[in-house]
């Protein structure tokens, strides 16, 4: 028995290779089950399993052993092709899944051929699985994001509503957020990135909270768009999907035209808004990591944004009702998504939600943009809890 958890016990640490700032370190293990049985803590050997980019060297009070492991991160859950190098089973190779937790990630080996498809086991199955959390003491110190949050122009009090955004996020999260704001009221505001398709350089994420709904300048909106295209992570709310509008905003933005290129960023396309009236927000994808654990809720009078078009590659998440709803797309519409954005695939999410102050300052709301924050920059749990180092203070 002990023989064999060795080769588990060593196997998993090198599963979050792809994020070597939160996962490079020292693992130990929490706990651990086999063939559907709690393992002991008795028969978990004590160990000390350092991981850096890729390669592990595992130390334990008898043996020393090596190896690595092939991770593809863009699969749920996390797939792993493990193998010993050196040790007590070199050439071994173990198929397993892993997944991010709270603490640290916790993965499923198995050893009768099969690859797990969950982390449950039952008798006789050969699956282990093992909750892994760092070694006391040896918690690296995690570098905040950072994100640069964009606002100005019509309709809305930024000047209050920037401070309340940085407060709330940064209340919620590892994050430093840098501001950029013009104070100009108008449909078109002087943003300072404007012409500069490098304003991003440094950051972790850009939250756009413009309303520049007359900023339809192609090599302006272009440039905007230049850093998602390049990869970087993005998150909209409220005006900004009315933003960047180039050609008639009540005509169905064709994919790829200029038209549509700041709705082929958003994955929708909304060209306006009925009176303020207090949304009945529901939560359609309740196990998805940004929403799970969430309470619907109903706001405060607020603007309910229509849905023009949805892309279809875009994913909801939550429906905004204002009065009966019976009319589809205008008082019964998405209001939060995520999208995938370019070549690169940059993860997108937005909310129409957001007008006044009241709202952008209700932990509700926070709670929900936060986690769109950190699932676009691949820090969220599949539970919907920042991975470690990302929680407020680090943690």
């Amino acid at each position: 028995m002990k023989k064999l958890l060795f080769s588990l016990l060593l196997a998993g640490a090198t599963a979050m290779a792809a994020e070597p700032n939160v996962f490079n370190g020292v693992w130990v293990i929490d706990t651990a089950e086999m063939n559907g049985q709690p393992i002991a803590a008795g028969d978990v050997p004590m160990l000390d399993l350092e991981l850096k980019d890729g390669a592990y060297v595992f130390r334990g009070p008898e043996n020393t052993a090596k190896g690595k492991v092939t991770v593809d991160m863009t699969k749920t859950p996390i797939v792993m092709d493990v193998e010993e190098v050196e040790g007590q089973n070199p050439g071994a190779k173990i198929p397993a899944i892993a997944e991010l937790t709270a603490t640290g990630f916790r993965a499923a080996y198995s050893f009768q051929g099969s690859r797990p498809s969950s982390f449950k086991t039952s008798d006789g199955d050969g699956v282990f699985i093992a909750n892994y959390k760092r070694k006391p003491g040896t918690e690296p110190a995690v570098k905040p994001l950072r994100a640069l949050l964009l606002l100005g122009g019509c309709c809305h009090d930024y000047a209050k509503q920037k401070d309340l955004l940085k407060a709330g996020l940064e209340a919620r999260a590892n994050l430093q957020i840098d501001i950029i704001y013009s104070p100009d009221g108008s449909t078109k505001p002087p943003l300072a990135i404007y012409g500069k398709p490098d304003y991003a350089q440094g950051y972790d994420v850009v939250i756009h909270d413009e309303c520049a709904a007359d900023q339809n300048n192609e090599e302006v909106v272009k440039g905007v768009l230049q850093p998602h295209r390049d990869g970087m992570p993005g998150v909209n709310l409220h005006c900004a999907m009315h933003s960047y509008r180039i050609g008639n905003p009540n005509e169905a933005a064709k994919p790829g035209t200029p038209h549509g290129y700041w709705f082929d960023y958003l994955g929708l396309q909304s060209s306006g808004h009925g009176p303020q009236k207090p949304i009945t927000v529901t939560y359609t994808e309740p196990t998805h990591p940004i929403t799970k654990g969430l309470g619907n809720w109903v706001t405060i009078n607020e603007e309910l944004y229509n849905n023009l078009m949805v892309w279809g590659s875009a994913k909801p998440l939550a429906r905004g009702v204002q009065g009966e709803g019976n009319r589809v797309g205008t008082t019964d519409s998405v209001v939060a998504w995520t999208h995938e954005y370019g070549p690169k695939k940059a993860r997108v999410f937005s909310t129409t939600i957001g007008h006044n102050n009241e709202t952008v300052a209700d932990p509700r709301y926070l709670d929900l943009v936060t986690r769109g924050l950190l699932w676009s920059c691949g820090k969220l749990t599949e539970g919907g809890q920042p991975m470690v180092g990302f929680g407020v203070g680090g943690k």
